[in-house]
């Protein structure tokens, strides 16, 4: 304390010598002051030169941009499954930028660019007296040049001064843009480039999804329309916004006949009424275009620590590498086709039992809500419309564009308030594919279609529901709580907790359950008791060492699931269970070849840390064995799997989200199913639950991977069979714990059980005395009695 009382006196005796030098000799501290703003300029400019904030495009990568060599991604069998061009865009050449194009974007975005070097400085003469001095917006001063600069390198976000660094950079890469190309080369570089919004790059794809034709057919009004929105594409989009861009398009005009571009006759000519012939955008991505996504950003994570020779970074739209990845093309279609058809299914239902849960007045009045709120609506009211013409709007039938997945935007005959419906009650969905033993994404599914939601459900965090409750079971433990400990099945309220009192999804309560029995039928009121007792920062650090990387509140409501989480996270934690207890990294990228065929990347994967001991994981995976045996998730036995697979189901609060995870030793497969829109979701949760959304994806994954001639499924091995008490008593936890640990008849009669199974399944020789086969009698009651007591006998 003393040490810092000793600077902050130092400091401000510092200061006080400064301010009184300043005081007495103010022209020349100004000189001074300039003098130090220069000199640390200067120091700013040479740091961002030499590479400090992120090393500069060489000459010699830039030649490349012109002509951009495309990167392949290729799945595990090296079949090739996608392709990263520049923007994703299509090239128009340099006979397709018509006149009137280049002389629109002159005219208002750089008026002297065919005199400059690519840096204005007369324009940022302006921009510092406009903005600075007399505080007016006056631009930011960017030439054509420099705004090439950011389309094609974007803007790098930094620990601090973001925004000059950035600008710096994109003088420099202007200044060397400009001694390798052409004005006219630069112009098609910038019209290749450039968003028009709606996830367009380039002036072909704008001129055909705005005019329907090429972009050298475009007329001078349509020029200048495309170029007015580049200023601010979403404000100035002729489709939503005709009035905004209409004016517009005319500043653009009036800026080519101010250079002498067009005369003034001309420029009054163009002034007619917008005119679009606007185009739908058309189903063009895959399911697999998720993938490419979690392929660039893991590709872009290890190009900025990983430069090339010449000291540029890797550039997947430039470079013409080789990614080969971790994608197994048929477990992709299987995740594909599942998805798909589980979602066609639910839709159906959705669009008949849709609910909502959280606006008084049910559905109607969410209707009513959303309909009152649309444009149309507010323009008949604002134009004195009677309620009943208004009610006739919103109920007449005209053809409206719906999407179908798989397809594409589709005209369809439907009221108002029926598109509105189907908007809110769409159904997303996810389903995610992983090698638990290595962290491979070998299928991945981020959504219900590319086209139409580019969210991948697989990253975004959702409410998890029930599907946490292992983690916290893990946590238990760990803790030295016992998987035949007995816990109350009461409804209890939580004073510390603000009176919070949480229920069970049945609505049963009474009892007792054992630690396995509240986990295979996803017992809230029991799984509340566990966590409690483990303790929330234990549950969390568990988490952690599982791979949630999440922040998770610190409340007890978490192993109920209320928590929002990734399905990669959640996958990712359900592999450590599988796997036997061991942490896993998931990767995308297998290996990266050059355009000389030189491996310049191969990964290595390797467990990272033990997350619990051998026996605790081992006890965790029985009762998730459980789970799907004759819990909540016992729906995948109906599915002909010939594996003892383990997982939980999870369904969040008024059926919004369903979830299920299912496992084997080798691969995890999850899976979630919800809307968008939180205020809609299934009636009941017969329909919405986890096992009746999620799980069926998953299962139809597993029964496709069953067949394989060389299978990639095995079983889990346990050391014993049953746990040595029952999953449930009517009793308290007490009572329950002493009777379980004196009971000798629940194993036996489980064993009995155990061995009737298996001679149902064995074949049954023919009886050479009776010639007949004694498994095709009928067997009654009193004889299966009979071969039970005759089985305990022998048990004893």
């Amino acid at each position: 304390m003393e040490k810092i009382t000793t600077l902050k006196n130092t400091i401000v005796t510092k200061a006080k010598t400064v301010f009184k030098f300043a005081r007495k000799h103010p022209f020349k501290s100004f000189f001074y002051l300039i003098g130090l703003g220069f000199l640390f300029g200067l120091v700013f400019l040479l740091l961002v030169y030499f590479g400090a904030f992120g090393k500069l495009p060489t000459k010699e990568y830039l030649r490349q941009l012109e002509n951009p060599v495309t990167s392949t991604i290729y799945a595990s069998n090296n079949e090739p499954i996608g392709y990263y061009f520049l923007q994703n865009r299509s090239n128009a050449d340099s006979t397709q930028i018509s006149k009137h194009l280049k002389e629109a974007l002159v005219a208002t975005e750089d008026s002297r660019f065919y005199t400059h070097g690519g840096i204005d400085y007369k324009s940022y003469g302006r921009v510092f007296v406009k903005s600075i001095v007399l505080g007016q917006n006056a631009g930011g001063g960017s030439t054509v040049t420099q705004q090439v600069a950011k389309n094609i390198f974007g803007r790098q976000k930094q620990f601090f001064l973001s925004t000059p660094i950035n600008k710096i950079r994109e003088l420099f890469i202007a200044r060397r843009l400009e001694s390798i190309y052409s004005k006219d080369e630069i112009l098609l570089l910038y019209f290749n480039t450039v968003s028009f919004g709606e996830n367009i790059y380039g002036i072909e794809k704008a001129a055909y999804r705005f005019f329907n034709k090429p972009p050298e057919k475009l007329s001078l009004e349509e020029c200048a329309t495309l170029v007015g929105v580049l200023k601010a594409p979403s404000y100035y989009n002729p489709r939503i916004n005709p009035e905004r861009a209409t004016n517009r398009r005319n500043v653009v005009l009036s800026q080519m006949a101010k250079y002498g571009y067009i005369t003034e006759a001309e420029k009054e000519a163009a002034k007619k009424p917008l005119v679009l012939d606007y185009q739908l955008p058309k189903k063009t991505s895959s399911f697999s275009s998720y993938f490419k996504d979690v392929v660039a950003e893991e590709f872009a994570a290890w190009a900025a620590e990983n430069p090339a020779e010449d000291g540029h970074i890797y550039d997947l739209e430039a470079d013409g590498l080789s990614v080969y990845t971790t994608l197994n093309t048929s477990i992709q279609e299987y995740a594909e086709k599942a998805l798909n058809r589980q979602i066609e299914s639910l839709q159906k239902l959705m669009d008949q039992y849709w609910d909502t849960a959280t606006i008084e007045g049910g559905k109607e009045a969410l209707l009513q809500q959303i309909t009152a709120e649309t444009k149309e609506v507010k323009r008949l009211k604002a134009e004195g419309k009677s309620e009943e013409e208004i009610s006739s709007f919103i109920t007449k039938k005209k053809k409206r564009n719906y999407w179908e997945v798989g397809k594409g935007y589709e005209e369809k005959m439907m009221s108002l308030e029926d598109s509105i419906a189907k908007s809110i009650n769409r159904l997303h969905a996810s389903l995610f594919v992983m090698s638990s033993t290595s962290g491979r994404i070998m299928g991945y599914v981020g959504g219900i279609d590319y086209g139409f939601s580019q969210t991948d459900n697989i990253r975004t965090p959702r409410q998890v529901g029930s599907t946490f409750k292992p983690i916290t079971y893990l946590a238990a433990l760990e803790s030295g709580q016992d998987v035949c400990s007995y816990y109350n099945n009461n409804l209890v309220t939580y004073a510390e907790y603000e009176d919070w009192q949480p229920r069970n999804a049945s609505g049963g309560y009474g009892g007792s359950y054992s630690m396995h029995g509240a986990l295979a039928n996803s017992v809230n009121t029991v799984s509340v008791n566990i966590q409690l007792k483990a303790g929330v920062n234990r549950v969390i650090e568990q988490a952690k060492k599982m791979g949630i990387e999440t922040r998770l509140p610190e409340v007890p409501s978490i192993v109920l699931g209320t928590a929002d989480i990734s399905l990669l996270e959640m996958v990712t934690a359900y592999a450590s269970i599988s796997n036997g207890g061991n942490r896993i990294k998931p990767y995308a990228i297998e290996r990266i070849i050059n355009e000389e065929g030189v491996v310049i990347y191969e990964a290595k994967p390797m467990y990272q840390e033990r997350v619990a001991g051998y026996t605790h994981v081992k006890q965790l995976q029985k009762m998730m064995e459980g789970v799907v045996q004759h819990g909540t998730g016992l729906r995948l036995t109906g599915y002909g799997i010939p594996y003892n697979l383990i997982g939980k189901t999870g369904t969040t609060q008024n059926n919004g989200d369903g979830w299920f995870i299912g496992a084997s030793p080798e691969l995890v497969i999850g899976a979630w199913v919800g809307t968008y829109d939180k205020r809609v979701q299934f009636s009941t949760t017969r329909m919405g639950s986890g096992s009746n959304t999620a799980l069926p994806m998953v299962a139809s994954v597993f029964r496709d991977l069953s067949t394989w001639k060389r299978p990639i499924l095995t079983n889990f091995k346990y050391d014993f069979d049953h746990f040595p008490c029952p999953p449930y008593l009517e009793m308290n936890a007490k009572e329950a714990f002493e009777f379980a640990k004196a009971d000798t008849l629940y194993l036996q009669n489980l064993r009995i059980q155990d061995s009737l199974k298996i001679l149902s399944q064995l074949p049954v020789p023919i009886d050479s005395l009776q010639g007949i086969v004694p498994a095709a009698i009928k067997t009654d009651s009193t004889a299966l009695d009979s071969i039970a007591t005759t089985l305990l006998d022998i048990l004893k």
